[in-house]
């Protein structure tokens, strides 16, 4: 018969496990490269700082948020409001923590890009998919998933957001917005200043080598000081980084009861 030390820490592996399944929170997904005026589009990045489950939905939106009001220009009958919607189905293998998507991405085993087609049906309000179109002088846009056919209009749980206008204000315009509720800046949002001439920025991966925690890569991502602005028209890329394993919290306490009664049965 196993030990009941043995078995609790069957059971913290488990739990460990198990998180890649578990449903997305603020700062699972990142948004890391920004591109206005490129070579080919307006394209942007996100990295993934967890394992991501096959078929999991991801929304992306330039709409700013007003709290209380929600997604600008958005309503029952106004399903991409008053800018662009697109959406990311992951593929067959999942994402790894640490793998970085362009929205210009054709690699399908990742997953794929919605790019056209209506949001959510013609007998109900309208709206299509489209490429994200941004401003050079100064945008922001948001990750998020959504549990609504309308996925702007409720059900939404959002992930990060980016904005490099200098300051969170009420969307009244299409370069602003506020942070949509859960987002926190510097842990699940990065606010970079407003641009000169500067078109491209991105998260600076160069600057940084071996493996990091989700906590401490988020820290890093948003630290405007980490960040790369330019106005050059590069393209953003597809690419991967090293996040370690951190146990969930309840993994942690599984894990250390576990140690303490290994060390009294001795």
């Amino acid at each position: 018969m196993k030990s009941l030390s043995s078995l609790l820490i069957t059971s913290a592996v488990i739990a460990v496990s198990s998180t890649a399944s578990a449903a997305l929170v603020a700062g699972d997904i990142a948004l890391v490269g920004f591109q206005a005026s490129g070579v080919t589009t307006d394209s942007f990045s996100f990295a993934s700082l967890v394992n991501v489950d096959a078929g999991t939905v991801l929304y992306f939106t330039d709409n700013g948020f007003t709290t209380g009001t929600g997604f600008r220009g958005v309503s029952a009958t106004d399903n991409d409001g008053n800018e662009g919607l697109v959406k990311y189905t992951v593929g067959a293998s999942g994402l790894a923590a640490g793998q970085v998507v362009s929205s210009l991405s054709t690699n399908t085993a990742n997953g794929a890009w919605t790019l056209s087609g209506l949001i959510y049906g013609a007998t109900v309000g309208s709206g299509s998919y489209a490429p994200l179109s941004f401003s050079s002088t100064g945008e922001q846009f948001t990750v998020f998933q959504s549990s609504n056919a309308q996925p702007m209009l409720s059900g939404y749980i959002s992930l990060y957001n980016f904005d490099n206008t200098g300051a969170y204000e009420a969307a009244t315009t299409s370069g602003t917005g506020q942070l949509a509720p859960g987002l926190v800046g510097g842990t699940s949002a990065i606010l970079l200043a407003s641009p000169t001439s500067a078109n491209f920025a991105n998260f600076n991966f160069a600057a940084f080598s071996g493996a990091a925690d989700r906590a401490t890569w988020l820290a890093r991502m948003g630290n405007s000081a980490n960040w790369t602005t330019s106005a050059a028209t590069t393209d953003v890329a597809d690419g991967s980084f090293s996040v370690g394993a951190v146990p969930t919290p309840g993994a942690v306490a599984l894990l250390g009861l576990a140690g303490l009664i290994s060390r009294r049965r001795r």
